[in-house]
């Protein structure tokens, strides 16, 4: 599956963006703010109806227009083409799969799978656990056909039980969704660890040997494992009164990273930091083509920064060898344009143009 074109009109500073893509490496070269991460937001929104860089897609509507929209044309594996629209207006979000309407955003998912690497990304590994459980979910979505549906009876049964502590609803009141969030939670819990026991042994190794150095990689499903989760729950009650919220559950799972027992941030410098998010990314690609028979799209905003040569060069043959459809950005001057890389097709982005150098 690749992107073997996209139509853009009034996202950020692209309008009438009309181009045609290489189902191998596309390169993007523009000084920063040009428009280049707005072309990877916009195929990314293609594959997930959301931006990247915003939570809201009214804010990536260029200024002084009330909607964008977004034409993709996608080709199958098997050659098959299908075009994906995207319409974001004050009436709100409207997608198209050929000319039908598509209900959930969800569903794009499906269609155009992505794995996307932006700056932002680097900060799974010193921010909250939310970036690193989605690793796990975005890849779950596409191994058990059952997820999403546990996923969303969890968070259903967490915002609830979460309403009824603030309303100070009695034990009794409580239980019904003490017992939902449990046997939801469990679920779902279930099958990220049967995931992550046959994905994390093929992560640790890709990124070893991208890092150069053994990293442990440990899931921690968000209560303790020697209990059930309705015991968790139970355990934890009256503080979950005080504080407001419920404390124990898969929505407080985390990937742990460590080196020499030593939390991750502290123990990488800012180079091998990226060199480590970006070997997940890999891990992800590849994981994803063995579920599907196809690699995903590829979105990798700014490789080129804090990297050396010789780590640049190792990043993109790991990316390359996955056979991934890829969107590469960088700053002319900033080593992508060095002959670190021969593009299917090179781009000039300045000022919202984008030309196709031939």
């Amino acid at each position: 599956m690749h992107v073997a074109a996209i139509e853009i009109r009034s996202l950020r500073i692209l309008d009438g963006i009309d181009i045609e893509f290489s189902p191998g490496v596309n390169l993007l070269l523009g000084s920063n703010g040009s428009g280049k991460s707005s072309l990877l937001e916009a195929v990314h929104i293609l594959g997930s109806g959301r931006s990247f860089r915003s939570h809201r897609l009214r804010d990536v509507v260029t200024h002084g227009e009330s909607s964008l929209h977004i034409l993709g044309r996608t080709v199958g594996k098997d050659g098959t083409t299908e075009t994906i629209g995207i319409a974001h207006s004050p009436d709100g979000l409207r997608i198209r799969r050929g000319g039908v309407d598509v209900k959930a955003s969800s569903e794009l998912a499906a269609l155009l799978p992505t794995v996307t690497v932006t700056p932002d990304t680097y900060r799974l590994v010193t921010d909250g656990a939310d970036l690193r459980r989605r690793i796990v979910d975005r890849l779950l979505f596409h191994v058990e056909p059952t997820y999403l549906d546990h996923h969303q009876r969890y968070r259903r049964a967490l915002r609830q039980r979460n309403a009824a502590i603030r309303g100070g609803l009695g034990d009794e009141e409580l239980g019904g969704w003490d017992v939902e969030l449990a046997v939801a939670g469990e679920q779902l819990t279930v099958q990220r660890v049967r995931y992550l026991e046959r994905a994390l042994p093929a992560m640790k190794d890709i990124v070893a040997k991208l890092v150069g150095m053994p990293i442990d990689i440990r899931f921690y499903r968000g209560w303790d494992s020697a209990i059930s989760l309705a015991q968790a729950c139970e355990h934890s009650l009256t503080s979950d009164r005080l504080r407001g919220y419920t404390q124990a559950g898969p929505h407080r799972a985390d990937l742990r990273f460590t080196i020499d027992d030593r939390p991750l941030q502290h123990a990488l410098s800012r180079g091998e930091t990226k060199m480590f998010v970006t070997a997940l990314s890999v891990a992800q690609v590849r994981d994803l083509a063995s579920i599907l028979g196809y690699p995903p799209v590829v979105l990798v905003d700014d490789l080129a920064s804090e990297f050396d040569p010789d780590s640049r060069a190792r990043c993109l043959a790991e990316l390359q060898a996955t056979g991934a459809q890829l969107f590469l950005t960088a700053v002319p001057g900033h080593g992508l344009d060095g002959g670190d890389i021969v593009p299917g097709r090179l781009f000039h982005v300045e000022r919202g143009r984008i030309v196709e150098v031939v």
